[in-house]
């Protein structure tokens, strides 16, 4: 996916892209960054980690079945979304509205699909080669985000030279969801900095 991510900017004749990639996306993003550092302007990384710890595999093992064994897509998802989003969206109707948005929607992922994504997740691994990463990098961390918490964004900003690292207080997976306003001021402030640094 990074190599055919590449391969588009190249294509659309984009100059170096600054680079936002959300938990899967973020590992997407990070390989970018390895294998094609040229088009990559400046990488921010949410909700990421640099290799899975047994905490995540034994979460993503659950999910696996879980996925199967639910009585229905909408227990699924009730159950899924304990781990994407804050106590304050379940409580104020967002997780709610999010569950019939998806059941809604007419092109939904398959089990099998979600294993497979699962099953790359859990094969994810960049953490000896992250030092390599040359681009101005962001990354940030929901404080209660269950599935990718702080201390493995912390692995992550750790590796990368010069990485900025920063926790997000009360949020969890999906803060660009939640705190839309938070999440893409702090994302603009840190791409306007890029950009003055020349």
């Amino acid at each position: 996916m990074a190599d055919d991510a590449a391969a588009l900017l190249r294509a659309l004749r984009t100059p170096a892209a600054h680079v936002a990639g959300f938990s899967g996306g973020s590992f997407i993003a990070q390989e970018l960054a390895l294998r094609h550092p040229d088009v990559v302007r400046s990488l921010v990384l949410m909700s990421r980690m640099a290799r899975p710890d047994p905490y995540f595999r034994a979460m993503t093992r659950y999910w696996h079945w879980m996925v199967e064994r639910a009585p229905d897509e909408r227990a699924m998802l009730e159950a899924f979304f304990l781990w994407i989003y804050t106590p304050r969206a379940h409580a104020d109707g967002m997780v709610d509205r999010l569950v019939e948005e998806t059941l809604a929607f007419e092109h939904p992922q398959s089990v099998e699909d979600f294993q497979r994504q699962l099953a790359a997740f859990a094969e994810h691994d960049t953490l000896d080669r992250l030092g390599r990463i040359t681009a101005p990098t962001l990354v940030l961390a929901g404080e209660l985000d269950l599935a990718t918490p702080p201390r493995l964004g912390r692995v992550v900003a750790d590796s990368i030279p010069d990485a900025e690292f920063e926790v997000l207080p009360g949020e969890a997976h999906q803060p660009f969801q939640e705190v839309p306003d938070v999440f893409n001021a702090r994302v603009d402030t840190f791409w306007r900095g890029v950009e003055a640094g020349g």
